[in-house]
């Protein structure tokens, strides 16, 4: 999962670091806890335990919430003297994260996602987790796919634990395709096959002006990195290079024309701006629509019988994989926190099997570890459709995760200067007002300006 909010820089950092000042001095002066004693002054019966608040601050709400229960009862049952507060996060994450930061007010336990590990470790915030992790029975991170880890490591260090395998799939609708004479797309289907059959329902029915009734492809996640960035990939193409912004990149450029003819020349996805009353695949207007596991629970609520649908993996790419993105939100702990190994033992729970076979059963997660994932049991008793929830395990060896290496003040896929600039060369193509080759040019020289403002 992407949680769309704006990164702070290292400058806003400082700034806040400055107003919190007096907070943190009053912080660092304060006298160290005594450690802890197995015994009771002077010898005799062992003392109690010392209760322990741990605190942890979430999003309201499913999925974080549910999560975070799961993590609690876990965390208690082998920490009796452990008791958790949740904290729920209002307004901007990154912005509170800063501020309580520089503070020294941050809870133990906070939620983060691909977008902020960068950034969070960056400015130490966050905590390394990788080495009590490796000295963890508990814990096997072998086990974990690796993309998935990946998306929380900055220079070799865990900076959150993911929780669950978000890969983006492709919801079809068996029934648009069928009456389309189409074939079902399939696990060897290339990009080529998907054109070939989506021109089949854009061409089945017409409205008065000659316009497709029915699309092959919603364009609800059209600018989405993970959607945008596996052409790129799958072409053998690349956005950054030696701190050089490389969208015009010869092997880049055709990759991004080529996403872009799928409407400008194949005509087979709906068209940017079309309002058809709401999400055109869920109303049975879009064959095709792309994203992550989490959605087959609302799809399913709100499609309910007006048509048949499923999911498989994504297309072939040139380069002969699956390409498609990925991302989740996880769990970090502060790096200023009082009880760091409390907190670590509390973020650790969400990649341990039990957990993970929680939230599988809860219908939250698809499972991110190779152990559980792979076997596909895991499915037994899930709620039907889709049928093919392997579609969600299979894509992960060949999903990418997003360049996060541009200075902070340039921004990302996500925000900012990178985000904006690459969007608009791509509507610019998608509409036919420019070739790619033209407006990823343009593009290239806003990124690089910025790139060496920033260097």
């Amino acid at each position: 999962m992407s949680v769309q909010r704006r990164i702070v820089s290292r400058r806003d950092f400082l700034r806040l670091a400055a107003a919190a000042g007096g907070m943190a001095a009053l912080a660092a002066c304060a006298a160290p806890a005594p450690p802890a004693s197995d015994t009771a002054a002077g010898g005799g019966e062992a003392a109690a335990p010392e209760t322990v608040e741990l605190r942890v601050s979430i999003l309201q709400g499913a999925p974080v919430e549910p999560v975070n229960e799961f993590l609690r009862d876990a965390t208690t049952a082998r920490n009796p003297n452990v008791t958790t507060k949740f904290e729920y996060i209002n307004g901007d994450l990154a912005e509170l994260v800063y501020a309580q930061a520089a503070a020294g007010t941050l809870a133990d336990v906070f939620f983060s996602a691909d977008l902020y590990a960068v950034p969070f470790a960056k400015n130490d915030v966050s905590l390394d987790l990788r080495a009590m992790a490796e000295g963890d029975p508990d814990v096997d991170l072998n086990d974990v796919f690796p993309a998935m880890l990946g998306l929380g490591t900055v220079d070799n260090e865990i900076h959150f634990l993911p929780s669950g395998l978000d890969v983006v799939t492709m919801y079809y609708n068996k029934t648009l395709f069928e009456q389309a004479g189409a074939e079902l797309p399939t696990d060897t289907w290339t990009w080529d096959d998907l054109i070939a059959n989506c021109k089949l329902i854009t061409e089945m029915e017409q409205d008065d002006s000659g316009n497709p009734k029915y699309w092959g492809l919603s364009n609800a996640t059209w600018s989405w990195w993970a959607t945008v960035y596996p052409w790129v990939v799958g072409y053998g193409g690349l956005i950054l290079a030696d701190d050089r912004s490389t969208w015009s990149d010869p092997k880049t450029v055709e990759g991004l024309q080529a996403y872009a003819n799928l409407w400008a020349e194949h005509n087979i996805a709906q068209p940017l701006g079309l309002d058809v009353g709401g999400d055109s695949f869920q109303l049975g207007r879009a064959a095709i629509y792309t994203h992550i596991q989490a959605l087959r629970t609302p799809i399913r609520t709100n499609v309910a019988d007006k048509f048949d649908w499923d999911v498989q993996l994504m297309p072939v790419m040139p380069d002969g994989r699956h390409r498609t993105g990925m991302g989740t939100w996880g769990m970090s702990a502060y790096s200023g926190s009082k009880h760091p190994e409390l907190a670590y033992q509390y973020v650790k729970n969400i990649i341990t099997p039990d957990v993970q076979t929680k939230m599988t059963q809860a219908e939250i997660i698809v499972p991110l570890l190779r152990s559980i994932a792979e076997k596909g049991d895991w499915t037994n008793g899930l709620a039907t459709p889709p049928q093919n929830f392997m579609a969600f395990v299979n894509g992960a060896d060949d999903a990418i995760l997003p360049v996060m290496d541009h200075p902070a003040d340039c921004g990302s896929f996500y925000v900012g200067v990178v985000q904006q600039s690459y969007q608009a060369a791509l509507e610019a193509v998608i509409r036919g007002d420019k070739g790619a080759a033209e407006a990823f040019s343009e593009a290239d020289t806003v990124i690089q300006n910025c790139l060496d403002e920033n260097s």
